[in-house]
């Protein structure tokens, strides 16, 4: 992964160099998740790394509405959630093309932000929707307050089109997604009824082990040896802030702090430069979408994650030398 940054940093020469690879995973991924939300089942895709998919088989990510049993869409990732943020953290930064992007570049974004937008929402990933909406509401707020009015345009053509893109599947589907967002009382929720425990365990553990810590990835067998009666799957926390001093003890936790916030502290510093530099406005856009889901997801700790993670901090020292 160090490598992989590295290039980034040393090798990466223009926006092009990252944007097409990310429009090529998505489009691969954008027929698939809307195929399988449709069918509500496997395409049979599995040499491909399809996984094997029945809403009615326990363990499948499913939503329950009115007695049945709704499909989250996969792709060809081994969860919804990991899809959602990788299509969630892709439309980051095409939005960004869509609002910085010169000559014909933000419509060949924005016609890959509309075919991909229905598969996001299609996974049902909280996290992930609310990492876009920030990531977007943060941009857009901030050529509001710069008055850059051209761009403004472009977004909210571009958000008109997206609701038209989606409103047959929301119509067709209000009550998963009203089940989803399940406004009521979010404390019903068995999954975040499971996320409550998870941390607890978490808890448990890092004040057990503050020092060291359990060990990079080390968290389900730890959960495993230390509760003998665990009621869950033995999974991480669901929380990113606690999952890294659990696994690498209080010093790594405080580094990983500091770097969560180093972004915000070098956009107050340096507002005045980097209002104007579209680079590491929309760097920055990322890696806040990556922070929101990692408020809600081990994922971007784990090794799916962690590709964005790299690749985002690549992006945002290149946007801040390039500032320079």
């Amino acid at each position: 992964m160090l490598l992989f940054y590295l290039y980034i940093v040393n090798q990466v020469q223009s926006p092009v160099w990252v944007i097409v690879p990310i429009a090529l995973q998505i489009i691969i991924q954008i027929p698939v998740a809307i195929g399988q939300s449709l069918a509500q089942s496997s395409l049979g895709l599995q040499k491909l790394g399809e996984i094997l998919l029945n809403p009615q088989i326990l363990g499948i990510s499913i939503i329950p509405v009115d007695g049945m049993r709704f499909l989250r869409a996969y792709g060809l990732s081994d969860h919804p959630n990991i899809l959602g943020g990788s299509l969630a953290f892709s439309l980051i930064i095409l939005f960004a093309v869509v609002l910085y992007g010169k000559n014909r570049q933000p419509l060949f974004a924005s016609i890959i932000f509309l075919f991909s937008f229905p598969a996001l929402l299609m996974t049902f990933s909280r996290s992930a929707w609310l990492a876009l909406m920030v990531s977007i509401s943060f941009m857009v707020s901030i050529e509001a307050l710069t008055k850059r009015w051209d761009s403004l345009k472009r977004a909210s053509l571009l958000g008109i089109l997206s609701l038209i893109v989606v409103m047959p599947f929301l119509s067709k589907n209000f009550s998963v997604f009203q089940q989803r967002i399940n406004s009521v009382d979010v404390t019903q929720d068995e999954p975040m009824k499971e996320r409550q425990f998870l941390l607890q365990a978490g808890n448990t553990l890092f004040i057990e082990h503050p020092t060291l810590g359990v060990g990079l990835g080390a968290t389900p067998f730890a959960f495993e040896r230390r509760f003998e009666n665990f009621p869950l799957n033995f999974q991480p926390p669901h929380y990113v802030p606690l999952l890294v001093p659990l696994e690498t003890g209080i010093l790594g936790g405080f580094f990983y702090l500091t770097l969560f916030f180093m972004p915000f502290i070098y956009f107050f510093i340096n507002r005045k430069t980097v209002l104007n530099n579209p680079y590491v406005l929309g760097a920055t856009a990322l890696l806040f979408g990556i922070y929101v889901v990692s408020l809600f997801d081990y994922y971007t700790w784990y090794v799916t994650g962690r590709t964005w993670q790299w690749l985002a901090w690549g992006i945002y020292s290149v946007a801040i030398q390039k500032g320079k």
